[in-house]
């Protein structure tokens, strides 16, 4: 039996050989996959609650509740510098927002999901859009700022799918006919995959077979994790 390798969220490389395993490739090759997805759903959600408690960090700063672009646009421009690919971006009360290096963009957000709900105060994660500002596919997480008890903004933050799939695909490096993908659990798209092209797209395209075992829900995120065999 081969010995499967896990990087994990804090560095580390695990090394695990199961007995009883749900997924047997041709090789002998045998992988635990209740062990493996629960891993994969587990760096995603460590991934994704660092961000949001840095956006935090962020929206307390005398920078941000000033409400000024120009008071906060380069340190928006440094919390850009991340091992997570995303764009950062402060928005309005009335749906404008200014972006590093472009500034105010053409296009209004108040029509989006998200809009009202952070400028009621909620911090919000899950929106998955196809990015009006550079058409790439994304989730969109906000955090209201306040300044005093009222909210006069919002930092926001385009996470990239096509990179965030990279990025867990290169640290949980599944042999080849092994692969994963997760999907929004109400009203269902693809959100992880491998194949960028695949991305937002139904779940019946998404070419993996279930393994026994291989399926891990985040309530967190609100997306479903899939482990098993390429079609």
């Amino acid at each position: 039996m081969k010995k499967l390798r896990i990087a994990g969220w804090v560095g580390l490389v695990l090394v695990t050989t199961v007995a009883g395993m749900a997924v047997q490739a041709q090789d002998g090759f045998s992988l635990n996959a209740a062990f493996g997805v629960r891993a994969i759903r587990l760096f995603a959600e460590k991934s994704i609650t660092a961000l949001i408690e840095s956006m935090h960090v962020m929206t307390a700063t005398a920078n941000l509740k000033s409400g000024d672009w120009e008071q906060m646009k380069d340190l928006v421009a440094q919390f850009e510098q991340s091992e997570l690919s995303y764009n950062a971006w402060f928005l309005k009360p009335d749906g404008s927002y200014y972006k590093v290096g472009t500034g105010l963009a053409t296009s209004s957000l108040s029509d989006r999901d998200y809009f009202t709900r952070v400028m009621a105060g909620e911090t919000t994660l899950g929106d998955l859009v196809v990015s009006r500002s550079t058409g790439r596919k994304s989730m969109v997480l906000t955090a209201p700022i306040y300044n005093g008890s009222s909210v006069i903004g919002a930092l926001g933050v385009t996470l990239y799918l096509d990179d965030f799939s990279a990025l867990l695909v290169d640290r949980f490096r599944l042999p080849g006919e092994l692969g994963f993908y997760a999907y929004r659990s109400t009203d269902p798209v693809i959100s992880i995959h491998e194949n960028p092209e695949l991305l937002l797209e139904s779940v019946s395209s998404a070419g993996i077979e279930l393994a026994a075992g291989g399926i891990d829900i985040s309530s967190f995120l609100g997306w479903t994790f899939l482990l098993g065999t390429i079609k």
